[in-house]
């Protein structure tokens, strides 16, 4: 016979030592989540019902989970989703995992949107659909066009349009960069695209090489993909009034700048500065 079950506490404790021991530097709050995600219940049931045996089954799945991150795969693919600007996104290994700082282009993109309608807006290398839906849900009546050159991560960011309402309004594009959209005018084009110096990425953590390379790696100098682009740009942007917003490496906002500037001379161009204070976010207006 086996047995009394842990209760929700003692598990909650050996995960947490499990995480620590494995070098995980938030251990504390990725056990519960992890926790979390195994009972399938949210942080406050979880910790209303500490003293609570844990369910038949849920053991396994958590060792696996713990198991998983212990060999440093990132949390968000073990889990299943990210969250992004106050909603949860369907993350997998096949996409980008959304991150905090990249919400700087959307704050940019809804200030200078402030008082249009009707726009049209373009998300290159849309990867999980993060900016393309998030804007789609903040805006209702714009209309966004997400393209990507990966037909698997078309696949989550459709996932993730449907599952926040919005797919009548984001139409997925398979190609490259701004191809699949040549010709048409669009008053918002964001485009977070790889670029991590190939030394940098060398020298990253683990979980960031577990990522997919194609999403992150910018060639030797980060600019490769972005120099791409930037003589894309004059052919779908708005010339009556536009705005290009590229997430960018802070140690090549300076060669992204150079770029954008050179494919549009008309525009003002910029660099803004994410919450840490690292250049973030080159932004392009025209008219």
């Amino acid at each position: 016979m086996s047995g009394p079950r842990a209760s929700v506490r003692e598990l909650l404790g050996s995960t947490r030592a499990r995480l620590s021991a494995a070098g995980i530097e938030e251990y504390r709050l990725e056990a519960e989540i992890l926790l979390q995600h195994a009972l399938g219940i949210d942080a406050a049931r979880m910790f209303a019902g500490l003293n609570d045996p844990v369910p038949a089954g849920v053991e396994g799945v958590l060792t696996m989970a713990v198991d998983r991150r212990a060999d440093r795969e990132p949390l968000a693919y073990i889990i299943g989703n990210r969250g992004f600007y106050g909603r949860e996104f369907v993350v997998t290994p096949d996409v980008l995992i959304p991150r905090p700082e990249t919400e700087l282009l959307v704050e940019l993109a809804l200030e200078w949107s402030a008082g249009r309608s009707g726009l049209r807006i373009a998300d290159i290398g849309t990867g999980s659909g993060a900016l393309a839906v998030t804007l789609a849900c903040e805006i209702a009546d714009a209309g966004i066009d997400a393209v990507d050159l990966s037909p698997d991560a078309l696949v989550v960011a459709r996932s993730n349009a449907l599952r926040a309402g919005v797919e009548n309004r984001v139409r997925i594009l398979e190609g490259d960069l701004a191809g699949p959209v040549e010709g048409q005018l669009y008053q918002i084009v964001f485009a977070n695209l790889p670029y991590v110096r190939a030394d940098t990425l060398a020298a990253a953590a683990e979980e960031l090489r577990r990522e997919p390379v194609l999403a992150l790696l910018g060639g030797e100098d980060g600019l490769d993909v972005v120099r791409r682009l930037a003589p894309m740009l004059p052919s779908i942007m708005d010339a009556a009034g536009s705005i290009a917003l590229l997430e960018v490496d802070p140690l090549t906002a300076r060669g992204a700048i150079a770029a954008v500037a050179e494919a549009l001379p008309r525009a003002a161009v910029r660099v803004e500065r994410d919450l840490a204070g690292l250049e973030r976010c080159v932004v392009a207006e025209l008219g």
